[in-house]
């Protein structure tokens, strides 16, 4: 049968004296064997694994603002300080945007401000405006009233042919007023075009008929009312084309103003314009803050993974450097998937760096494999080194022994005296001079010494040398 192989391990607390003995009544058949008496002691098991060194703490570091890089001068490997300035930026071109942007954030709000105090003078006059043409339309009702009641007069003292052209009179003074009325109604802009067409139209038909009045008013006798009355109707009926007029001038300052101020809504969107310049002007300002601010080390470590140089225009977003804190480290080892099963954090493990021994624990186990030269996948495990000092670099190997087991009083069995086959663990014992062969339940495994928790017992011998079942049974001595 073959030895069981057993891995290499560390902690033995105690080395086994063996005892080598001879019999008195050793024949000349008797087969001569090394034995060793099976004793209590302490032991640890271990897992060896080899790695390297990284930071537990790394920041990647980000441009937060477009702009060209006014200084750097860092390279890889180089050592920072917590809040040292790394990177100038050249703010010329921001803090000219800013100039920029107050300027026309200052001009839309100047001219929001104009537009609102104009819409509200509009405003005003229209409504001044408004009172006006209601005062003209008053004196507009009257002064009809005022030419039909003369005109009645002219009726009751004129002759035949006087009443005659006192009636072709009234009608064109009626038909002026109308007219007049007519073109006032058609000058307002609310109307529709074919509404206003439609007035005109009615205008220039009654036109027509005032020059047709006109025509028969020269053929009648040169007879009719008295001047006095004449007199007094022409005058009103001046005064009453006159109001007409003034109230169409007045409908139509009314139109241009009530159009010249701004409604609601456009007020809102000036102001809106206005806002949005001013965001626009604390956006540049915020950039030029953080591009006079450059990138400071958030803290001391070491530069890594540079990708900038001085004079290079930097984009927002673009990846500068990274910084790894070198006094907070870890060793990254891989195992294979068997030792995996025995490994969890927590457990204790000694670091060899550089000839440098240092102290840890297993803080983690990555949940991924990696496939190693051999193109074998195994998985990895970071160990937390407790103190570490200025003599660990980045990146350097090291080697991580994990301890996995620990027992303070097990009993023990030389490996060299440890068995398996199919049927388990087993050895071959020196039992009142004969070969004996008996199977065993094992626990930790060291280096030299393997723990039994069943099937042996201290005090009783075990063969060391190279054996066989072919022996079993037969007689045996001690060299």
């Amino acid at each position: 049968m073959k030895k069981k192989q057993i891995g290499r391990t560390m902690g033995i607390a105690v080395i086994l004296v063996a005892i080598i003995g001879t019999t008195a009544f050793a024949g000349i058949s008797s087969i001569k064997v090394t034995t060793q008496m099976i004793a209590s002691a302490g032991i640890t098991q271990t897992v060896e694994a080899e790695g390297y060194i990284e930071s537990e703490q790394e920041k990647v570091y980000y441009a937060d603002v477009s702009a060209p890089v006014a200084s750097f001068s860092l390279e890889n490997g180089d050592v920072v300080q917590t809040g040292e300035l790394l990177v100038s930026y050249d703010t010329e071109d921001l803090d000219r945007s800013v100039v920029q942007a107050n300027m026309q954030a200052k001009a839309l709000e100047a001219s929001y401000v104009g537009s609102v105090q104009q819409s509200r003078e509009m405003k005003q006059a229209y409504q001044e405006a408004q009172a006006q043409d209601a005062m003209y339309q008053e004196i507009t009702v009257a002064a009809q009233q005022q030419v039909s009641d003369m005109q009645l007069n002219i009726e009751i003292v004129a002759d035949a042919v006087a009443d005659q052209a006192t009636e072709i009179n009234q009608k064109i003074a009626q038909l002026r007023a109308e007219i007049t009325q007519k073109n006032a109604i058609a000058s307002n802009d609310e109307l529709s075009i074919e509404e206003r067409n439609d007035y005109l139209q009615q205008a220039a038909w009654m036109e027509v008929e005032v020059a047709k009045l006109q025509k028969k008013l020269l053929t009648l006798e040169k007879t009719g009312a008295a001047p006095i009355d004449n007199r007094y109707f022409n005058e009103a009926e001046i005064f009453l084309s006159e109001v007409s007029a003034q109230r169409s001038m007045l409908q139509q300052e009314m139109i241009s103003t009530k159009h010249a101020g701004m409604n609601a809504s456009q007020l809102e969107q000036l102001a809106q314009n206005v806002e949005l310049a001013q965001q626009t002007v604390n956006w540049n300002e915020a950039e030029a803050a953080k591009a006079l601010a450059g990138v400071t080390a958030e803290f001391t470590g070491v530069v890594s993974e540079v990708a900038i140089e001085e004079g290079a225009y930097i984009a927002e977003g673009t990846r500068l450097f990274t910084i790894k804190n070198h006094k907070k480290l870890r060793a990254v080892v891989e195992v294979t998937s068997h030792e995996m099963s025995q490994i969890a954090k927590g457990q204790s493990a000694s670091i060899e760096v550089g000839g440098q021994l240092y102290e840890g624990e297993v803080t983690k186990i990555r949940m991924e494999t990696v496939t190693d030269a051999q193109n074998k996948a195994k998985l990895q495990v970071e160990v937390h080194i407790n103190k570490p000092d200025e003599h660990i670099y980045l990146g350097t190997d090291a080697n991580v022994t994990i301890e996995i087991g620990k027992s303070d009083n097990a009993v023990l069995i030389p490996n060299s005296a440890l068995y398996a086959d199919d049927g388990g663990d087993y050895c071959y014992l020196l039992e009142d001079g004969v070969i004996a062969k008996r199977y065993l339940t094992c626990g930790l495994a060291g280096a030299d010494m393997t723990e039994v928790i069943e099937g042996l017992s201290g005090g009783e011998k075990v063969i060391t040398d190279a054996m066989t079942d072919e022996k079993v049974g037969k007689s045996a001595q001690e060299k």
